[in-house]
């Protein structure tokens, strides 16, 4: 197999390639076109021109040369050498107009929420004197002698607004227009660390992957792993599949994808997200504070979407890294029907990449796929392990008409494992299997009735299995696990706008959930079926206010849930305040109580080939009661000239948790005691942002306790403890190229040793290990550098190739994320004690290529 150093060549050479192809293509002719000048332009000196395309796509010229050329000298040779007018609306934007509306009064209508032209809005003096619309690029020109005339701007959709034509000048002054069905929203405080991620007054973090900026060690934009880069979100293996928010379990967080929940959110066990990037668009986190229409994950909210409008023009794109090939296709079929599809799919088959022979070190160090040596057989045993995942997502967008539009999304990831051990003497040999599947999908309808009425309804289903079976190669022994998970369910939503500050956000949920855990062992016969069903009934309401100026926005209301099994019903409040004060500070109040009837029982002794440890369970109220949580926070926040800040403090109890779902490896493993966590910290985050550079420090203090009356000791630091946690990082844009470095720290969690002197204890003949004080030790602390590179190459007007290149762990720091112990036979056949230490990822390089149409 190739080494990773051969990797490095290859990656060198294609971008040394890519460098001089590009080049020569740049200069094949001395005279160009207009347009792609401009688009030259753009990339060279960051820019973006705003024009008309029928006006310049006809106009060639000769471009200047790039010697020591300021932007200013490449505007003045446009404006000698063209009949065109250009304006320096802002350090980025540049209008582009025509001489003959030279001297006119200039404005262009900008949608507020996706900043793009609206192209036939309506504007109307009051007084009659003059009417027009806007143009393709939303520009509108109105006669200079209208200097001091009241007019309105109107779109079918948007909120009108009313101005005065004395705001206006040759230099195409912005309006924005707010959708009616959007104008009490929450409003974006501002864009931190990178490109793509804002922060709300509701105190929401938004992600959007549309040119999403660049985060250390990304080759694509994995939502998932974005999120981790946010203050409170942790991972303490490293892995998508145990993202722990605010000292939580990773089935604390309800992972929404179109509304749909997830039961399965990773690839490769854990270490890529199950979410394809190329989809998924625009991802909410809450971590307290929640909206009231999101009920379960007592620890978070990850509300993820993909695109909700139909393109005007085909969009597609296809690329490969070097663990997966994907690609999507967004075609509008109609002006009201478009479809979008997306794909990925493992190439460990086609080729073995140093990332794929990482990850699987990393994934199987601790199962029975690494640990293949019999001792106590002394036999020879060849394995081979072969693994595949891929996902596909489709959506189909139908807008009946201006009020009604019709979203029908399907989603299916898969993961697959075969492990076959061979008797190296009579080739005898044993295949066992481990399949993980989702299937999602679900049918919506919004109808907008008017200006103040839009309701949505939808109905879903979302499925999830777990199947494994184990063949003992030395027995006839078979054993099969199985964990199934099938919930449908309807989701109605209304909102009503009582005023220009005011709107009722109303709703009703409905949910069947069904899970089966199936055990089955032929030698010695055993077989064990478990299935538990769950109805529940949710209605909520809440006011949402934002006063006129924006300068307070209060969101609350209160959910109910109505559990008909147990004829229960628990009432959540949820608030979040947001007031700005003077100078650029304001200040921030969240609460919320919340609910969950699904976790995930840990299983180390009776686990997946020792590698799928997590087995979903459905509340009871017996031995599994419905999981409570309340969390209090309060923040103050500035933001002004490029500087952000915000400190904010948090207090949260997660009441009625099994000890058996937080993945004990002590005296407790095996115990099934109630109780309750408590988390108290503070987050603090700092970020400096200019034109080209944003550099950041986000830091996160907390301290985490169990506490079970039926254990002794009661009370003893959580699992997920990490009571310091810290990240550096910065990128720098330069053109078409971003680059991004980052150090990520925190301490150590907690586990348990040992007694010493006293490790093991036998009783009744059966030996187990005697260990000291719980959670009573820590792990060496955790220290990480990762960087990553992109490179944006335009090929041609309509065509873009990406570059991206990136090392996990660029000090290839040995990080320690587990330490457990297990009892084993030396060679004069005595039980010893084992420690058993999990390892993180090594250095770890990865490369992309994507070409986008």
């Amino acid at each position: 197999m190739p080494k990773i150093a051969s990797s490095y060549k290859i990656l060198v050479f294609f971008l040394v390639f890519f460098a001089f192809g590009a080049k020569s293509v740049a200069q094949e002719s001395d005279d160009t076109t207009l347009l792609t000048y401009l688009k030259s332009l753009e990339e060279e000196y960051n820019v973006r021109f705003s024009y008309v395309r029928e006006e310049v796509e006809q106009i060639t010229l000769k471009p200047l040369s790039k010697d020591n050329n300021s932007l200013e000298n490449v505007l003045s040779h446009l404006r000698k050498n063209t009949p065109l007018i250009y304006h320096r609306i802002n350090e980025r934007y540049i209008s582009i107009t025509s001489k003959e509306n030279d001297g006119s009064l200039c404005g262009r209508i900008i949608d507020f929420e996706t900043q793009l032209p609206l192209e036939g809005a309506t504007i109307i003096s009051e007084n009659n004197s003059f009417n027009t619309i806007s143009n393709a690029e939303g520009f509108f020109y109105i006669p200079m002698q209208n200097k001091n005339v009241n007019y309105t701007v109107s779109f079918v959709g948007y909120t009108s607004i009313k101005k005065s034509t004395s705001s206006l000048s040759n230099d195409c002054s912005a309006l924005l227009l707010v959708p009616s069905v959007s104008e009490l929203e929450a409003v974006m405080v501002q864009n931190i660390f990178t490109k793509g991620i804002d922060k709300n007054q509701d105190g929401s973090i938004i992600i959007s992957t549309q040119n999403f900026g660049l985060l250390p060690g990304q080759v694509e934009n994995d939502v998932l792993q974005i999120a981790q880069a946010l203050p409170g979100v942790e991972s303490v293996d490293e892995t998508i599949s145990n993202i722990n928010i605010r000292g939580g379990t990773h089935d604390e967080n309800l992972m929404l994808w179109d509304d749909i929940k997830m039961y399965q959110s990773g690839h490769f066990f854990g270490l890529i997200s199950a979410v394809n990037p190329d989809i998924t668009k625009n991802v909410t986190v809450y971590k307290n504070g929640t909206n009231i229409r999101f009920g379960e994950g007592v620890s978070s909210v990850i509300d993820m979407h993909s695109k909700n409008t139909i393109s005007s023009e085909t969009e597609a794109g296809i690329g490969f890294n070097l663990i997966n090939g994907n690609g999507f296709l967004d075609i509008p079929i109609s002006e009201k029907l478009g479809i979008q599809v997306a794909a990925r799919k493992s190439i460990n088959h086609l080729w073995e990449s140093p990332i794929y022979k990482n990850y699987t070190k990393r994934i199987f160090q601790d199962s029975e796929v690494s640990n293949i040596e019999n001792t106590e057989n002394n036999v020879a045993i060849a394995t081979d392990e072969n693994f595949s995942f891929y996902d596909f997502s489709t959506k189909l967008l139908w807008d009946i008409s201006e009020k009604d539009k019709v979203r029908i999304n399907f989603l299916t990831i898969d993961n697959s494992l075969d492990f076959t051990e061979t008797l190296e003497t009579n080739s005898q040999s044993k295949t066992s299997e481990l399949d993980q599947r989702s299937l999602l999908g679900g049918v919506s309808w919004n109808r907008r009735w008017n200006d103040k009425i839009e309701t949505t309804a939808l109905l879903y289903g979302t499925y999830y299995l777990l199947d494994a079976t184990n063949k003992d190669i030395f027995t006839t022994q078979e054993q099969i696990q199985k964990n199934e998970v099938l919930e449908t369910g309807v989701k109605l939503d209304a909102n009503i706008w009582l005023s220009q500050t005011l709107k009722l956000q109303t709703g009703y949920n409905f949910s069947e959930i069904g899970i089966a855990n199936t055990q089955d062992v032929n030698l010695p016969r055993f077989r064990n079926y478990e299935k538990n069903v769950l109805r529940t009934h949710a209605l909520f309401a809440g006011l949402n206010y934002m006063s006129t100026n924006q300068k307070t926005s209060i969101f609350g209301g209160v959910r109910g849930n109505y559990f008909s099994k147990f004829e229960e019903i628990l009432i959540e409040p949820r608030l979040s305040l947001h007031q700005k004060l003077a100078k650029g500070f304001a200040v921030e109040v969240l609460g919320e109580f919340k609910s969950q009837s699904t976790t995930q029982r840990i299983d180390f002794e009776s686990d997946f080939l020792g590698i799928e440890k997590r087995r979903w369970i459905l509340a009871d109220e017996e031995n599994t009661p419905i999981i409570k949580s309340k969390q209090a926070s309060a923040g103050l926040v500035y933001s002004k000239k490029g500087l952000f800040m915000n400190v904010e403090g948090f207090y949260k109890i997660v009441d009625d948790i099994n000890s058996a779902n937080q993945g004990l490896q002590n005296q407790f493993q095996f115990s099934r005691a109630i109780g309750n966590y408590t988390v108290k910290g503070a987050e603090i985050v700092v970020n400096k942002k200019t034109k080209s550079f944003s550099t950041w420090l986000s830091y996160m203090y907390s301290k985490n306790d169990y506490e079970f009356e039926g254990l002794e000791p009661s009370t003893f630091p959580n699992n997920l403890d990490i009571q310091h946690s810290a990240t550096l990082a910065g990128t720098y844009s330069w053109n078409a190229l971003k680059v991004a470095l980052g150090l990520n720290w925190h301490s150590g969690k907690p586990y348990t040793i040992p007694l010493q002197n006293f490790e093991t204890t036998t009783e009744g003949g059966i030996t187990t290990i005697q260990f000291d004080i719980p959670n009573n030790e820590r792990l060496p602390d955790y220290f990480r550098t990762d960087i990553s590179a992109e490179y944006l190459w335009k090929l041609s007007p309509s065509i873009d190739a990406k570059i991206n290149i990136a090392l996990l762990n660029l000090l290839n720091t040995e990080n320690t994320i587990n330490i457990r112990y297990a009892l084993a036979r030396d060679e004069n056949n005595e039980i010893t004690v084992n420690q058993i230490e999990e390892i993180s990822l090594g250095i770890t390089p990865n490369f992309s290529f994507q070409v986008l149409f």
